[in-house]
């Protein structure tokens, strides 16, 4: 290259980065957090309305070995949930505490937008009428795998009986979802003729699941595991009105295979629902989780129409109330998904916090966190400081140069391996002269 040509990139370099400085700052401005995000991330827009279907309190919680929340607690989920902006939430039925739940659900006036979840069963059906639901989801299995479920019974019959639990549930009012399960390893021969039918017979959405998670994300793969390739051909082939993802991450798939069929359908359709859990609880692996995928339509696509804010709240109180053990690596709301230990790493974020924060923390109603371990330097103690003091440090105090050495000693001289806590950060303060701490 020639000097020219290096000058020219410097030149952009420096005017970049001014206007990256002039919007970034550690005290969050959501103003200023947009014109960012617009200056940094490329939207690609959607020809799609995304329609998150929440299933936490249906597919969540059937996880296994997860505790059950009170229905109370799944009441407050129930309401989060709507809060976020979540259009529809499927729920589960069948015991009192199901029901009660539901109850309380209502009251908080939720009824327009729960789900009720049924097997393709009269007495399924009768239940979330008798318990006034607007919308059911009827599942069936399409794949000749799934099928040993009823060894003894012709296609001919399981097509009778998916058609008369739609055909009921129809002529009793309800908005019907059917659930083709295991979509991903079903003949697609057999799964078109399924389709066509539950659409005759009054269904007005077939949600694709992608049951064990073998589903492929890449366009080119061919039927039935290719996903894009479903989609096109459940829009050229079949009758049905709409159609939903529900990816499980068996092969830790989910979020890209929900986003897959997102893209998918831009253009195709004019809204597609998504199937989503929150933090991806579910059977087995789980799914795919409902605030990565709500962070990736809004910072990739430019969907803006969720309340990001209690993304953090909810998923600590649905770890509280299931018991869960959220890990502390989970994106968005995981307890590190903001914390910083790494000497380089805190350098990065007091310089520029976008160095390695995708977003602000504050956006989806999260902290930042700066851990003084074995890795830190002067800049995250200086950084940790000024957080617990609430003002400015200067980086030449000599009181902040003795406490570097005297946390450094700590690790190199005491073999320490665990970080300090912010009790003792404030004693060791303290000790070498910051006694307002």
């Amino acid at each position: 290259m020639k000097a020219e040509d290096f000058k020219s990139m410097e030149k952009v370099r420096r005017e970049y980065l001014k206007k990256i400085r002039q919007l970034s700052s550690l005290e969050f401005s959501r103003e200023k957090w947009e014109e960012l995000k617009k200056l940094v991330y490329k939207v690609v827009p959607l020809d799609v309305d995304v329609v998150i279907d929440d299933t936490t309190l249906r597919e969540g919680v059937q996880m296994a070995g997860i505790v059950s929340p009170h229905p109370s607690d799944s009441c407050r989920i129930a309401c989060l949930l709507r809060d976020i902006g979540v259009e529809r939430l499927e729920v589960l039925t069948y015991t009192k505490s199901d029901q009660e739940a539901i109850k309380r659900m209502k009251d908080e006036n939720l009824g327009e937008i729960l789900a009720a979840w049924s097997r393709a069963a009269k007495e399924d059906i009768d239940l979330a009428l008798k318990l006034d639901f607007k919308q059911i989801g009827i599942s069936h299995p399409v794949s000749y795998i799934h099928f040993e479920k009823w060894t003894d019974k012709p296609v001919e019959q399981l097509f009778t009986r998916v058609t008369e639990a739609v055909e009921y549930a129809r002529d009793h009012g309800l908005t019907i979802f059917v659930h083709g399960e295991d979509s991903t390893r079903a003949d697609w021969e057999f799964e078109k003729a399924f389709i066509n039918t539950v659409a005759d017979a009054g269904a007005s959405v077939y949600r694709i699941c992608d049951t064990v998670g073998c589903g492929v994300s890449d366009p080119k793969a061919p039927l039935p595991h290719g996903i894009p390739a479903k989609v096109a051909h459940i829009k050229k082939e079949t009758k049905i009105p709409y159609i939903e993802i529900h990816a499980h991450d068996d092969l830790g798939n989910a979020v890209e295979n929900t986003m897959a069929t997102v893209r998918a359908t831009s253009g195709l359709y004019d809204k597609v629902y998504v199937s989503t859990t929150f933090l991806g609880l579910g059977d087995r692996a789980g799914g795919a989780e409902t605030e990565k995928v709500i962070l990736n339509c809004y910072l990739h696509h430019g969907i803006a129409k969720w309340n990001l804010s209690p993304l953090r709240e909810l998923a600590m109180f649905i770890a509280s109330s299931t018991n869960f053990n959220m890990p502390l690596n989970k994106a968005i709301v995981g307890d590190s998904a903001f914390a910083h230990e790494s000497g380089i790493h805190v350098h990065g974020i007091s310089t520029l916090p976008l160095t390695y924060e995708t977003f602000p923390p504050e956006l989806v109603g999260h902290e930042r966190t700066i851990v003084v371990g074995m890795r830190s330097g002067k800049h995250g103690v200086k950084l940790k400081l000024e957080e617990l003091l609430k003002r400015e440090v200067d980086e030449n105090d000599s009181k902040l140069m003795e406490f570097v050495e005297l946390i450094k000693k700590k690790f190199v001289e005491g073999r320490r391996r665990y970080p300090i806590g912010e009790d003792e950060f404030r004693r060791l303060a303290r000790k070498v002269g910051f006694y307002e701490i």
